[in-house]
């Protein structure tokens, strides 16, 4: 298993996986405007299928190893806030 195969599976597991409509421009889980690429830069949601990412992998692992690596790490350092506090 390579490097991004493992960070393919972990972003699995953290629900990073959300293939977004063309028309939409916010992010479904914190409502974030979406970048152009359609991941969100709050909360680490990517807006692509990960067979998208498998197969961009093949020809340039280092691009996607290095976006896997950013969204992961935005997923688990976003902390939803509710009615202007902080939840768990």
């Amino acid at each position: 298993m390579t490097q991004v195969d493992t960070l393919i599976e972990e972003a699995r597991t953290l629900g990073l996986f959300k293939a977004h409509a063309p028309f939409e421009v916010h992010c479904s889980n914190c409502h974030s405007r979406l970048d152009p690429a359609g991941d969100c830069s709050s909360c680490g949601l990517i807006g692509r299928p990960e067979t998208d990412l498998a197969k961009r992998s093949r020809s340039d692992p280092t691009v996607v190893e290095k976006l896997l690596r950013v969204q992961i790490a935005k997923r688990r350092a976003y902390r939803p806030v509710k009615a202007g506090r902080e939840t768990a």
